[in-house]
């Protein structure tokens, strides 16, 4: 499973190997977040301190979870943080938590599992008294999430394309007479039903609930001019290759397309589709309140700022925007950009996302 957190770790690896960043700059960076080391040494010493486990998805992103964020608070707290790669599905947290065998603390997650299981009694409310509400976006604080990361799927295109025309909306997307040529689209259809539905005629603010038939029949349209990408670096590069004229994809990329073409290619988060990463705790956690202290630590706005310019990641926390006005037309949790852009409802993927994504890849497919 492909998170943002792991393709933002995707795109600092491809800046240092094209050389737009710096071996260098790369540890400046790490350093900046506390990530000078490991400290296994540390570790070894203090095996029977309390530790704080952390599930996530795996790959890349783990090493890189355990520079950022573990090895600063292990040496500010004396808490130790390990990871766990395995990927925190809702079925494993539903598992663990019926079966009190739980042995984590804290998952990277989504809304659709917050608003699932948390009303089933089997995660821990987030503990506002410690996390601060005031450091998230407002409405993104969740009873039982708290949100760490924005990221947003946008409209992008070749500017060279449409002969000086630019396309604005999903509906000028779906008009391939007036904007020619291939498009791309995430093959887990997140932000593809919406963008349909708005194309139609949907007003952006009416989206939700989805009306799955009407979504369907609007991407049957434009089935023979799709193209299907599955990670971030794949949706990148078919815009490299000349393949498509335009696309949906994560406004990471699109950041990094702008900027390598040096505005060739465009991006607008005007009805865009913003999706924020959650942090959830399985109820009855080992660590405890402990763990809420842990995500308190990753709501500084100065760690956030970094990963803001080098990854153009949404900080969660309004304060880091304020740290540099300058990269608010970069960052999709700017209130100028939210104004425009559609919340991606979790709760009806919740319910919706497996018979959604089994009927999308029907059409696509057939």
């Amino acid at each position: 499973m492909t998170s943002i957190i792991q393709d933002s770790l995707a795109i600092v690896a491809e800046k240092v190997r094209t050389g737009q960043m710096s071996r260098r700059r790369f540890m400046h960076v790490l350093a900046a977040l506390g990530a000078a080391g490991a400290l296994p040494s540390w570790r070894e010493a203090n095996a029977q301190t309390k530790e704080i486990i952390f599930s996530m998805w795996g790959g890349d992103a783990e090493e890189v979870y355990r520079k950022a964020w573990g090895a600063p608070y292990e040496e500010k707290a004396g808490v130790a943080i390990q990871f766990d790669g395995s990927g925190p599905t809702r079925g494993k947290i539903r598992a663990m938590v019926e079966s009190k065998n739980v042995t984590w603390d804290v998952c990277d997650s989504g809304l659709g599992t917050q608003s699932s299981l948390g009303p089933e009694g089997l995660l821990e409310p987030i503990d506002y008294t410690i996390v601060d509400k005031n450091k998230i976006v407002p409405g993104l604080a969740y009873q039982w999430g708290a949100t760490g990361y924005i990221y947003s799927s946008v409209l992008t295109w070749d500017s060279k394309a449409f002969g000086g025309e630019e396309p604005k909306t999903w509906a000028d997307f779906w008009d391939v007479k007036r904007f020619p040529g291939k498009r791309v689209v995430w093959k887990y259809m997140v932000g593809v039903l919406e963008a349909a539905l708005i194309a139609d005629g949907v007003e952006p603010s009416k989206v939700y609930p989805i009306d799955m038939d009407r979504a369907l029949n609007k991407i049957k349209e434009l089935k023979e001019h799709l193209v299907l990408w599955d990670n971030g670096a794949s949706s990148q590069q078919v815009f490299r290759d000349g393949e498509v004229t335009m696309g949906q994809i994560w406004h990471t990329r699109s950041t990094m397309l702008a900027d390598e073409s040096q505005g060739r290619f465009k991006y607008t988060f005007n009805q865009g589709i913003v999706q924020p990463g959650v942090w959830v705790v399985p109820k009855g956690n080992p660590a405890g309140k402990a763990v809420f202290e842990f995500l308190a630590s990753m709501q500084e706005p100065e760690k956030q700022l970094i990963l803001l310019k080098e990854l153009s990641q949404g900080p969660a926390n309004p304060e880091t925007a304020k740290l540099a006005p300058q990269l608010a037309s970069k960052n999709p949790g700017s209130p100028e950009n939210l104004a425009i852009q559609v919340f991606q409802n979790e709760e009806w993927y919740a319910k919706n996302h497996q018979e959604a994504e089994k009927r999308f890849l029907d059409v696509v497919s057939s």
